[in-house]
């Protein structure tokens, strides 16, 4: 059935909802309908809004992947009698290194993703500078069974990898330009920008003058 203005005033009489005779299109584009924006512009900022709000999200991601990449690379880039790698060769088992690997990797490509989806220009150069950081050390990672994808990420061989020495393993990461240092100086980076682009974002108003932190707790039970 056809709705007419006709019929939707009859029915305004009827529930004494005041007669508005102005078009759809009237409507749309008049200033006074909404707070003296049109109902285009309240439209405008409702998207405006919700990319804001999947803006901080991902920040809030970025940020806690980063600082899990920095905790984690932390550990590897430890040297000294009390160090990560010199409690594996003490109990002269390897799986721990193995697991190290795999950990690595994961907090890796995470954090990678993160930067990826990010519109931020600090981020993308992130994300380049931690691809170039594996990059630099392609064929030690290759030795341990890690492999770079055209993408950036990383992917692991466990087959390779479970037959690399503890030794092997801990020469990719450790030294003054160990991938373990560089990862973690980048981490760090990540992770301080993230945080200062969430606040950035969340301090901006948006057409009604409500603050986006406001939407930034909606997040917060996922963490």
């Amino acid at each position: 059935m056809r709705i007419t203005t006709h019929m939707l005033n009859e029915t305004a009489k009827r529930t004494g909802i005041p007669i508005n005779q102005t078009s759809i299109l009237s409507y749309i584009n008049d200033e006074s309908s909404s707070g003296g924006d049109t109902l285009l512009d309240a439209l405008n900022k409702n998207k405006d809004k919700k990319v804001s709000s999947a803006m901080i999200a991902n920040y809030k991601k970025t940020e806690k992947a980063a600082q899990s990449l920095k905790e984690h690379t932390d550990k590897l880039a430890a040297t000294g009698d009390e160090s990560f790698w010199e409690k594996i060769k003490e109990s002269g088992g390897s799986d721990e290194a193995y697991a190290a690997v795999e950990t690595y990797v994961e907090r890796y490509n995470s954090t990678l993703s993160s930067l990826k989806k990010s519109t931020n220009v600090l981020d993308q150069y992130y994300a380049d500078m931690l691809k170039e950081a594996a990059s630099d050390n392609r064929e030690q990672l290759e030795k341990i069974g890690i492999t770079i994808g055209n993408d950036g990420k990383l992917s692991i061989d466990k087959e390779k990898l479970n037959a690399s020495s503890v030794e092997d393993i801990q020469n990719v990461f450790t030294g003054e330009d160990g991938l373990a240092s560089k990862t973690s100086f980048l981490a760090d980076r990540i992770a301080n920008n993230a945080k200062a682009g969430m606040e950035s974002t969340s301090n901006q108003y948006n057409g009604q003058g409500s603050v986006y932190s406001q939407y930034a707790s909606q997040f917060d039970f996922w963490s």
